[in-house]
């Protein structure tokens, strides 16, 4: 009987070439996909950058028309508050002089018109992490330094609410407040209950001591709120700055 006997084909050992081709193969393979990997997260972070620039751009841009508004509207009410102070200080018993101190101390001097900054976006930025995403340093100092003027300013508001609230409490001796009701009506709207218009208007005392001490406590506060004015102004100031520049930067229209 024949037997067949299969041969096994010997082979010799790999070439130092062939492993090196395989080591490169391998490495270049590894390389590709990090670099892809590294792109994709690049471009992941430069579209949340974007989104974040974007959305404080936006921000910015409401801060800005209401600190105009407000600036004028607590600038009107620094003069009226020194109108009636001019006029407490030379205070006259008259019907004229008496209800024109109280249409000064409703206008001027019972309520502040506070700024209340979007804060939306600089939260997301500084409290969770999105900082990380602004790659440019000047952008990343100039939004710190907008916020450090915001912190300001918010510190400056609550002061003068202290200041505020004493003063008001103050002009309780010296004002008759039920002149100034105010109702709502069905739609939960403010309506001013205007007094009749041949009322006769009469101050609580006309004591100069108590009528000086008042004069001197809404001077100070109005001080105070016109320190307020300046630094709402500083706060759109460096705002538009920083509009201007996150525009240049990231080709924003």
């Amino acid at each position: 009987m024949e037997v067949h006997r299969h041969s096994h084909a010997s082979h010799g050992p790999k070439k130092f070439r062939e492993y090196f081709l395989e080591f490169l193969m391998l490495f270049l393979a590894v390389t590709l996909g990090f670099f892809a990997e590294n792109l994709r997260e690049n471009f992941a972070d430069h579209k949340k950058e974007k989104g974040y620039v974007q959305s404080l751009v936006a921000d910015l841009k409401e801060d800005t028309t209401m600190i105009a508004n407000l600036a004028r509207a607590n600038l009107k009410m620094t003069r009226g508050q020194d109108s009636l102070v001019t006029l407490l200080n030379n205070y006259e018993d008259t019907g004229a002089l008496t209800r024109k101190s109280y249409r000064y101390y409703f206008l001027y001097t019972t309520n502040f018109a506070e700024m209340v900054f979007n804060d939306r976006t600089m939260s997301q930025l500084l409290n969770a992490g999105g900082m990380r995403f602004i790659e440019d340093q000047k952008i990343s100092d100039s939004i710190m330094d907008y916020n450090s003027v915001v912190k300001y300013v918010r510190a400056q508001g609550d002061a003068y609410n202290e200041y505020f609230k004493k003063t008001l409490d103050q002009s309780t001796a010296i004002f008759d407040f039920s002149f100034g009701r105010i109702q709502l009506d069905e739609r939960y709207h403010v309506i001013p209950v205007m007094p009749a218009p041949k009322i006769d208007f009469k101050l609580l005392t006309t004591d100069p001591a108590t009528l000086k001490k008042y004069a001197n406590q809404l001077s100070l506060s109005k001080s105070i709120l016109q320190g307020y004015i300046i630094n709402l102004i500083t706060a759109k100031m460096r705002a538009t700055s920083l509009i201007i520049l996150l525009k240049k930067k990231y080709h924003l229209d």
